[in-house]
């Protein structure tokens, strides 16, 4: 009996299109690693980001900090260099120093060790082109390889860091 009222109030708390849905990378955790909140209209305002172009492929993870407000935001997706410079424009993401990077570089600001497992990133292109956006109280990270006309995006937004 308590383990089916635990699991009503989990589906309650977050509905089964927030954890069985393709976007949401899956947490180690299960239910109890997700974040509520729409990702239009929720997430991706408190991130200070937006999506206001057609993007494929949209994978993302919301890891907040359960005492306070600080939290990372992980996207990846491929889109068109026009969506990209749109994206990047209304995120205020600028070209880093250097503006081109290769994944061994020190340089590089997503390093794969820093990303957890379970999301499947590689950096495995000879190099990435790299934005960056400082502000209070978003900073981000974006990498980005070029692959044709498509536009392979690795973000990280932080709140509050």
């Amino acid at each position: 009996m308590v383990a089916l009222v635990v699991v009503g109030v989990a589906v309650w708390l977050y509905p089964p299109a927030h954890f069985w849905g393709p976007r949401p990378y899956r947490h180690p955790d299960g239910i109890f690693g997700l974040t509520r909140g729409d990702f239009e209209d929720v997430i991706l305002p408190h991130y200070r980001l937006s999506l206001p172009c057609d993007v494929d492929g949209l994978r993302y993870s919301n890891a907040e900090d359960m005492t306070g407000p600080m939290g990372e935001l992980y996207l990846r997706f491929s889109t068109s260099q026009e969506c990209l410079d749109r994206v990047l424009g209304a995120f205020g993401a600028v070209p880093g120093k250097p503006p081109v990077v290769a994944p061994n570089d020190s340089a590089f600001p997503i390093p794969a060790s820093s990303v957890p497992d379970h999301f499947g990133w590689s950096f495995d292109a000879e190099s990435y082109l790299v934005f960056q956006r400082s502000g209070n109280p978003v900073t981000g990270d974006v990498v980005v390889r070029r692959d044709g006309a498509r536009r392979e995006v690795y973000l990280r937004a932080r709140y509050g860091y």
